[in-house]
């Protein structure tokens, strides 16, 4: 990297300005986050080729073996079969493209199974997902895992039940058919996303970066893991870390939600006006942003702008969003300021659980960025 400092500043026995500081100081943050990110994900990836080599190499060598003597017995054959496999590869292929994903993944659930009383297996199926609809969810899930019971190596299932129990805070039984399901495909994607995010969400650390690692640069996940993997840093106070990783879903995609947290990261490293452009941004996308308007009368607290505090304190006050955090902090005519950055404020409670135990708007954006990568 190649850094070239302006004339005025060349000859100056002062070290580099600031902002050339704090420049360098994001290149290296960002440079360390995709390192980590590429450690954890060779170590998955040797993981994978462990546990594939020895069921790939055996099948491997079957198929070569059966094509080479279908070649010497009957080449013309040999050639028709596999322009016939790969047909039916691209019609599946389409099929799926164009089949409703909810019916989808019926049929995969009962195509995994393994015809042990096939009837009882559809009623409760059936049954459950009936229940669900319904908002019956204690009955429904124990239909469904009363057909997991006669399933037990159904991955489809496994995952349909765990994506519906993360859906109902239900993320001690959802964690456990996930990890069921993993010990199955340890390659599934979404396996990988949504057991990753129980496992940040309980403070699992090591756990989540491992499974999440993988998943950092896919285009449909690479907001919602580094979302994630920015709070698993702020959880353990590595501001830089954590501020390199929601530039990185910001730059996937532009939303007040991620220009709001990027802001508080700014803030918690005591760079205020960078701070403040970046909540400039988030309420200029939503100007019903509360919680972006409070931090923002609080930086102008600080530069003691008595005037705009008093209108980006107002602005929070009339947009009246629903579950915003900083409510409590402005129940008197003084502005109370919290000990951290609003979206943080909840990482070292005990019991509290790190991604779905903070801000109402965050918990949804989080959700949304889920659903959107594993529906």
């Amino acid at each position: 990297m190649i850094v070239v400092f302006p004339p005025s500043v060349r000859h100056e026995d002062s070290i580099a300005p600031s902002y050339y500081e704090d420049h360098l100081l994001e290149r290296v943050s960002l440079l360390e986050l995709r390192l980590s990110q590429m450690m954890q994900q060779i170590g998955m990836a040797y993981e994978f080729i462990q546990r594939e080599a020895k069921s790939f190499q055996k099948d491997h060598v079957l198929l070569q073996s059966f094509f080479e003597t279908l070649e010497k017995v009957n080449p013309d054959f040999s050639h028709q079969l596999s322009r016939h496999c790969i047909e039916i590869y691209d019609e599946n292929l389409d099929k799926l493209t164009a089949e409703d994903k909810f019916e989808n993944e019926l049929k995969q659930i009962f195509a995994n199974h393994d015809n042990k009383k096939p009837e009882l297996f559809t009623h409760l199926i059936k049954e459950g997902i009936k229940l669900l609809e319904q908002n019956e969810e204690k009955q429904a899930f124990l239909n469904l895992e009363r057909a997991a019971l006669l399933s037990p190596k159904n991955v489809p299932l496994f995952f349909y039940i765990a994506k519906n129990q993360f859906k109902t805070d239900r993320f001690d039984s959802a964690k456990e058919n996930l990890e069921k399901a993993f010990e199955i495909e340890p390659q599934n994607s979404r396996i990988l996303l949504l057991l990753g995010v129980i496992y940040a969400d309980e403070g699992e650390t090591e756990k989540a970066r491992k499974l999440l690692s993988v998943l950092a640069n896919a285009p449909n996940t690479t907001v919602c893991v580094n979302f994630i993997w920015g709070f698993l840093a702020a959880f353990e106070e590595n501001w830089t870390e954590s501020l390199a990783a929601f530039k990185e879903s910001l730059n996937a995609q532009e939303t007040p939600e991620l220009y709001y947290l990027t802001g508080c990261v700014l803030l918690q490293l005591k760079r205020e006006k960078p701070a403040l452009e970046f909540f400039d941004k988030a309420v200029l996308q939503d100007i019903g942003f509360s919680d972006a308007w409070f931090m923002k009368s609080l930086i102008y607290k600080s530069l003691k702008k008595e005037k705009k505090e008093k209108q980006s304190r107002q602005a929070a006050l009339e947009s009246k969003e629903a579950g915003a955090q900083c409510l409590e902090f402005m129940k008197g005519r003084e502005i109370t300021e919290p000990e951290i950055a609003l979206p943080f404020l909840h990482l070292n409670k005990p019991k509290k659980r790190l991604l779905t135990g903070g801000s109402r708007r965050l918990n949804k954006f989080l959700r949304e960025q889920i659903f959107n990568a594993i529906e």
